[in-house]
């Protein structure tokens, strides 16, 4: 998926350890959305805790180079629109 993503091969253990670290936290902040759905009292910090991560990638990449590369662009466009959600939905709380 990186090199899909990033036209590049990771090559070594420190590029591997990054690319399942991303992996990881995008698993855990999504199981944590969901797992809010069903828990009100964690729904708002979670909420809060994907659009920082959201805004955080969509951050890296249109201010670095990497928004020259097409598919980064439009996973950045598409976390741009969920933080877009997410900020509507702390808006109506």
């Amino acid at each position: 998926m990186v090199r899909h993503t990033f036209r590049e091969a990771l090559s070594g253990p420190v590029s591997m350890a990054l690319a399942r670290h991303w992996g990881l936290l995008l698993f855990c902040v999504g199981a944590l959305l969901v797992y809010s759905a069903f828990h009100v009292p964690l729904r708002e910090p979670a909420v809060v805790l994907a659009l920082v991560e959201k805004a955080g990638f969509v951050a890296c990449v249109f201010g670095t180079s990497l928004r020259q590369r097409p598919m980064a662009s439009i996973m950045a466009a598409g976390d741009a629109v969920m933080v877009l959600v997410y900020v509507l939905y702390l808006v109506r709380l």
